[in-house]
Parts: structure tokens; C-alpha cells; sequence
């Protein structure tokens, strides 16, 4: 992190004074806020572990995380944290101290929980998490999407799903400027059911928008934006990196974690046993009233609509090694599932 825009964001006085936006400073007084390494690269963000002295024994952090996000990013991150996370009241998501936007710089940072001690990656990327790791991950995305199931209160909160579907004027010119570039390596099946799909996106968006279950999303929920609990007796998983969070349904979010990050035979192994415990877990947080067909028919329609999102990374020009694995593996799940049959 640059190192004039770390002494701006943690001069005592200006922290201070954020701090006490959110918490009850009870009079104590930060003395000082300094900078230390923590394991925790970020790939659109900068950060920093900051130690805090107080000027007395009191229970304002000590120890914390700095986010400041790269130009362009973490936009939709710092009022999710300043408006929905503390209304939440979800152990799921990290906790939150401070925030702002740097006025030099228009990059907005985040005063977060330190999780780099207590902590860890579920597993090193591209590797997928062992199975008992990915069961405590659904476990954890059912207890947030519980939270905020069929609340009102969230449902006009910020940027919604069908909203975001919508706007997807872009969607069919980039999916024939990818398949161009694809060639033969996207076979004539793969380009009969993106036709189709192409044809019915409006009309399965208006579906997907009559689901049960309207909740909030964290919409970039793979594995890798988890942390789990280094000692299972002593924490939860906690979900990370909130910028494309918005109002939508939970199999939004499994969807993409499962049928779009993982590879074929890793997928078919632990769906449906996910699935499950995601029901479950969704039941012991108190909603009823949805069955486990239910999840499995809206699922299967989730990963339907994800054939969008590969074209959608291809759209923002994105690597290849981005978009093309998860062109693969989408239509592997959309053929495992039978989500063809909800095409006309």
C-alpha cells in the first residue's frame, strides 16, 4: 500500500473519529495506529494488519485489518458494510469498525475484524476445499441467507438480481464474439444450447424473479472468499470481500460457487450431499416452508441462468483462464442437471 495513503488513513485523530461512528468510544482515546505485514494478498485491494493503542483497558479493537481497494473497486463493499452488515447481525460476516473513501484518492478502504490469526483459506486456489471444508462453507452461506430471508426490510436495500439480469444488453453480440474466438474448441451442442438459452433468457429471468426465498446475496461467494476457522471450537467460517453483494435467492450463490468453480467429477461427488446440508442448515436457522425439491428446482434454474456469467467475464475482458473453465464446466453442470429441459 502506497505509503502517504496509509499515513492519511491511519492518523490517529481521523481513525479515531470513524471508529466512533460505529462504536461506543466510552471516552477512551486511540493513541496510536500502526501498520504491521499480515499473510493476506489481495487481488483488487491492498491490506495491511494495524495494531491500535488505546489509552486505556477498554473493548475497541486492538487488532485489525486495513482494505483499501484498487481504483474502480469496493464501491458497493463500503456501504454494505456501513448500512446492511451491523442490521444484519450475522456472525457470518466479518466485523466492522470504520471506513471511508480517501479523498486524493477516491480509493475506499475498510477499518475490518483481523482474521489472518485465527483463520485460513479453506483451501489453496484452484484446489477445491476436502469435503467436510465445503459442508461448513454451505453450512455458513445458509445461516447468512437465513438472516435476511423473506425480510422486506432488505428487499429494497441495494441492487437486486433481476435488476442485474436485465441489464444484459451486452449479453448475446459477446457471446458471438466469444464463440468466434472459440472456434472449434466450443463444439455445435454447447452452441445449440446457448441459442436456446440466448432465446429464453428473458423469460427464465422473469421466472427466477417468482422464486421463494428472496434474501441477500454475497454474489462472489466461491470457496476463496471464505475463512475458516483455524479451530473449529473457537469460531465460524466468515464470508469476505463484499462488492457484488444484492438482493436475490440463496441457489443464486451455490450456484456459483459449485457449478461454475468446480471441475466435473469434484462437482458430482459433493453436490447434491452440499445441497443437503444447505437445507438443513437453512431449517436450523429457522426458515420453513421450503422444501428440499424446491431447492433443487431452483438450483438447477441458478445454474441455468449462470451459462451468463462466463460471457459476462469474456464481456469485461477478462483472461481466458478466467472465462473459458467456467464456459466448461457450466455446461457440464446445465447437461448433468437437466437444466436443458427448461428450455423451449
Amino acid at each position: 500500500m502506497d505509503s502517504s495513503l496509509l499515513t492519511r488513513l491511519l492518523a490517529a485523530e481521523s481513525l479515531m473519529e470513524a471508529i466512533s461512528k460505529n462504536a461506543d468510544l466510552a471516552g477512551a482515546q486511540l493513541l496510536s495506529a500502526t501498520a504491521r505485514p499480515i499473510d493476506a494478498p489481495g487481488y483488487l485491494s491492498d491490506l495491511v494488519g494495524v495494531t491500535l493503542a488505546w489509552n486505556a483497558t477498554t473493548s475497541l479493537p486492538t487488532q485489525a485489518v486495513l482494505k483499501a481497494s484498487h481504483v474502480g473497486f469496493g464501491r458497493e463493499e463500503l456501504p454494505f458494510y456501513q448500512t446492511i452488515s451491523g442490521r444484519l447481525n450475522c456472525p457470518v460476516v466479518p466485523q466492522y469498525f470504520a471506513g471511508g473513501t480517501d479523498e486524493l484518492t477516491g480509493r475506499t478502504w475498510l477499518l475490518m475484524e483481523d482474521l489472518s490469526g485465527s483463520h485460513e483459506r479453506p483451501s489453496e486456489a484452484p484446489l477445491p476445499p476436502t469435503f467436510a471444508r465445503s459442508t461448513k462453507l454451505v453450512e455458513a452461506l445458509a445461516q447468512f441467507h437465513a438472516a435476511g430471508w423473506n425480510n422486506v426490510a432488505w428487499h429494497d436495500a441495494g441492487p437486486t438480481l433481476w435488476q442485474r439480469l436485465r441489464a444484459s444488453e451486452w449479453l448475446e453480440p459477446a457471446s458471438e464474439r466469444l464463440f468466434n474466438q472459440a472456434g472449434d474448441a466450443l463444439d455445435s451442442r454447447a452452441r445449440g444450447v446457448y441459442a436456446r438459452f440466448l432465446s429464453d433468457f428473458a423469460t427464465l429471468v422473469e421466472r427466477s424473479e417468482q422464486l421463494q426465498g428472496k434474501t441477500l446475496v454475497h454474489g462472489d461467494a466461491h470457496v476463496w472468499n471464505w475463512m475458516l476457522p483455524r479451530d473449529a471450537a473457537l469460531g465460524i467460517p466468515k464470508l469476505i470481500d463484499w462488492d457484488g453483494w444484492h438482493v436475490g435467492v440463496g441457489v443464486w450463490d451455490l450456484a456459483y460457487m459449485m457449478a461454475l468453480q468446480w471441475d466435473r467429477e469434484v462437482r458430482q461427488r459433493f453436490e447434491n450431499h452440499l445441497l443437503d446440508r444447505y437445507h438443513a442448515a437453512l431449517a436450523a436457522s429457522g426458515v420453513s416452508g421450503y422444501s428440499r425439491e424446491a431447492l433443487q428446482e431452483d438450483y438447477r434454474l441458478a445454474v441455468l441462468l449462470h451459462l451468463r456469467t462466463p460471457i459476462a467475464r469474456f464481456a469485461r475482458k477478462m483472461s481466458a483462464y478466467v472465462w473459458w473453465p467456467q464456459l466448461v464446466r457450466i455446461q457440464h453442470a446445465v447437461e448433468d442437471l437437466g437444466c436443458i429441459e427448461m428450455l423451449s
